[in-house]
């Protein structure tokens, strides 16, 4: 019998984990209903097109061990529509452009001294060995980085990079967050290709988010509410529900599931906290950034390379990813497809400056990091501002984290600031999403 036969449960946001939450709890007999502050499903990985093609709002790809995905797309019937490519790594770093795909290309990094060369190289060799990640959680990652890859590897390398990340908490993230994005990166190599394999949908992440909410639907339990941002969430002693209050009144529910970034979840639970104070005061602790995007093509390249870490003091953004050098320019019509990414503190100016204002300063920009590149080149473009797009893993960090389950009676809450070591993404938050529910249906027994 199906544990959940009859329960009605509200999930708040639509991103992977709320969608792959319903998908498991339509299962196991519950009705759901999803309610989403914007038009569009998905969180951070939400679609748009360039070109005419469907694309993301912001660069994702999967990884060769993102073996949560590959369970659910095989259970899907879509894990022909992924395809694999072998990627491409730079740093742009003193007015140059140096490939960064391999061992060799690290050997070859002039920027640095070859003693120099030889530490970076051992230290992230010694990073893959250690099983045991929990032996790092002294460190920040800048401390460790300076005390075992060297200062001047730390200087040319990592410290730029934490910084356009982390902005001002550059020198507070954990080594332990950074040695597992390492790990994950140097994983995803194949030894026959020598290089990085990525993964990307044939028709974009749009093929698995309407695969889902298709079996979704086919059920019968399930309703999307779009557009409909909730005011609060509400326990009420009386009736033992859970009250959702949104634009269309007071719904109750049996369970309701948040996953929204934590920052929101204070906000919409802000009438449980007189009695939940230490709960709340962890959710208070978890700090986040915000990204701006710029998604555009061109009708000449800028470069070869796929990924582009531009490592210099006061860049104004970190990354620059030509998506079409990954899978392929004849996706876009023989065209150039990339991304500009910077993240931000939430009261950046980035977050506020008018559209136009923003992609004069990104412009400007490539202009000067890639001379040969003319503005007119530019044959679409589009701006994306994206909340709480990252959040700051530092010191102790894992004293922070919430419990799915919440102090507050019926109330589950599951984002990606609960992930550790690992880092967002959507196989992590595909996991979550079955994790909690299965979390929910252990309630009802």
């Amino acid at each position: 019998m199906q544990k959940l036969f009859g329960k009605k449960i509200a999930i708040i946001g639509a991103g992977f984990t709320g969608i792959s939450a319903a998908y498991k709890l339509i299962k196991s007999g519950a009705k759901v209903t999803i309610y989403e502050n914007s038009n569009e499903l998905g969180g951070l990985v939400s679609g748009c097109t360039i070109l005419g093609v469907p694309i993301e709002k912001s660069p994702h790809v999967v990884l060769k061990d993102d073996h949560y995905l590959f369970n659910f797309l095989n259970e899907l019937d879509l894990k022909d529509k992924l395809k694999f490519y072998k990627s491409s790594i730079s740093t742009y770093y003193n007015n140059q452009l140096y490939p960064m795909s391999t061992p060799l290309d690290l050997l070859k990094f002039k920027p640095l001294k070859f003693h120099d060369r030889i530490r970076a190289g051992l230290s992230i060799l010694y990073l893959q060995k250690i099983k045991n990640w929990k032996r790092l959680s002294s460190f920040t990652a800048l401390k460790w980085l300076n005390k075992f890859a060297g200062k001047n590897v730390t200087k040319v390398i990592w410290e730029p990079l934490l910084k356009g990340k982390f902005g001002d908490y550059y020198d507070k993230v954990t080594m332990e967050f950074l040695w597992f994005r390492i790990k994950s990166r140097v994983d995803s190599r194949d030894k026959k290709l020598k290089g990085e394999l990525l993964g990307y949908f044939d028709g974009g992440w749009k093929i698995l988010i309407s695969e889902i909410i298709d079996r979704l639907k086919l059920n019968g339990n399930i309703s999307i509410k779009l557009s409909t941002p909730v005011d609060k969430v509400v326990y009420d002693k009386k009736t033992q529900n859970v009250n959702v209050i949104s634009k269309e009144g007071v719904h109750n529910f049996d369970t309701v599931l948040l996953t929204v970034p934590s920052n929101i979840a204070t906000k919409l639970l802000q009438d449980n906290e007189i009695t939940n104070q230490n709960y709340f005061h962890k959710m208070k602790e978890i700090k986040y950034l915000d990204a701006a995007v710029m998604l555009f093509a061109t009708d000449k390249p800028i470069s070869k390379y796929f990924w582009h870490n531009i490592n210099i003091e006061n860049s104004p953004f970190v990354v620059l990813q030509t998506i079409s050098n990954l899978i392929g320019s004849k996706k876009f019509g023989n065209k150039y497809v990339h991304y500009i990414v910077d993240y931000v503190p939430q009261d950046h100016q980035y977050m506020k400056c008018s559209e136009q204002e923003l992609e004069e300063i990104w412009i400007k920009e490539l202009i000067k990091l890639f001379p040969k590149f003319n503005a007119n080149s530019i044959i679409e473009k589009k701006i994306f501002r994206l909340r709480n797009g990252q959040h700051v893993v530092d010191k102790n960090y894992q004293e922070k984290i919430p419990q799915y389950k919440t102090p507050i009676p019926g109330i589950f809450l599951s984002n990606f600031s609960q992930l550790y070591p690992t880092d967002r993404g959507v196989n992590y938050a595909i996991h979550e999403g079955f994790k909690v529910a299965e979390l929910i249906s252990k309630q009802s027994d």
